[in-house]
């Protein structure tokens, strides 16, 4: 059943006019006239059934039912006002850090530890800026970003993970149709194409040395996070760079679908927006580069065993 109290508007103008014992002091504490000070509380006095104040030789006091009410009333606006003191100092010391990243990295990587980042960084919040295209450009605005940067970019502080372009698959795709290197005669291949990318699968067949097979189907994606998950439905197999697919890899989700991956000597560094970053951002920064190379460790083992073919990759 809803309470039924007095208007938050009369209980104001009673607080102050009690405060006072003074209809006069406030009326000019609310920037009004004592006369609608008077008739706030009279319409107050009327709706609740009894006195709140008597009028006495030296002035007004508060009836016994009026000293209750003053006390539940400044104590009710002294929790509202100190609740929302904290509240706006909450916000104040609460930072924002905008993360331009890539959406199959966001979707796989990042979003599944953001349970994580809020224990690790409570006063932070997130802003992603997530980017179907290739992580090139400027951060537009962004404090972090993760952009390829050319060879000779491993020994940078800040890098995050070297390109590695992996074939991937669904397990239960790979015991279906075999893995490239040797793709069954009966059943072709659904390969997905990424568009636009820095390599495409006439690339990969093109350094690896893979024969294609002419019943191989082709299916298109433009965003990278759809044809991941794509991928990982069985769908066909996607050539998925070791910063989006290092994750998926690990909880089995996918598998290599060849035993030849391509590694360009390119890496995906962490850019600062500014050569000051604020103290939340660095501390961002470094906990995104520590939660990655602890997923790389974890992937070695499944990628040990495969060829890395050595390319330069495509202007």
């Amino acid at each position: 059943m809803a309470l039924r109290l007095p208007s938050l508007q009369a209980l104001h103008v009673f607080e102050a006019a009690a405060r006072h014992l003074s209809l006069t002091r406030a009326a000019l504490e609310l920037n009004v006239t004592p006369v609608a000070v008077s008739r706030m509380v009279a319409r107050l006095e009327d709706a609740l059934g009894f006195k709140l104040f008597a009028r006495t030789k030296t002035g007004l006091a508060l009836t016994d039912e009026g000293a209750k009410l003053q006390v539940a009333v400044a104590s009710g606006f002294g929790l509202v006002s100190d609740t929302i003191n904290e509240l706006r100092s909450r916000q104040e010391e609460s930072e924002t850090v905008t993360l331009s990243i890539a959406s199959g990295f966001a979707s796989q990587w990042l979003l599944p530890r953001h349970q994580r980042f809020q224990t690790a960084f409570p006063s932070v919040n997130l802003r992603l800026q997530v980017m179907a295209s290739r992580l090139y450009g400027p951060l537009d605005g962004a404090d972090l970003g993760i952009r390829l940067h050319k060879a000779g970019s491993a020994n940078d502080p800040f890098c995050f993970c070297p390109e590695l372009i992996v074939p991937v698959c669904s397990p239960g795709y790979l015991a279906e149709y075999g893995p490239l290197d040797a793709p069954r005669q009966a059943v072709g291949h659904t390969l997905i194409h990424l568009e636009p990318t820095t390599h495409a699968w006439a690339d990969y067949f093109d350094v690896t040395g893979i024969v294609t097979r002419a019943s191989a189907k082709h299916v298109s994606y433009s965003d990278p996070g759809l044809a991941l998950q794509a991928a990982m439905l069985g769908h066909g197999v996607m050539l998925g760079w070791l910063l989006a697919v290092a994750a998926p890899l690990n909880s089995g989700t996918v598998v290599p679908a060849s035993q030849r991956i391509v590694e360009t000597g390119c890496n995906y560094v962490l850019e600062c927006r500014t050569r000051e970053p604020s103290q939340s951002t660095q501390q961002v920064a470094q906990w995104l580069i520590d939660e990655m190379r602890a997923e790389l460790a974890k992937a070695e083992p499944i990628l040990a065993s495969v060829e890395r073919v050595q390319s330069r990759p495509p202007t």
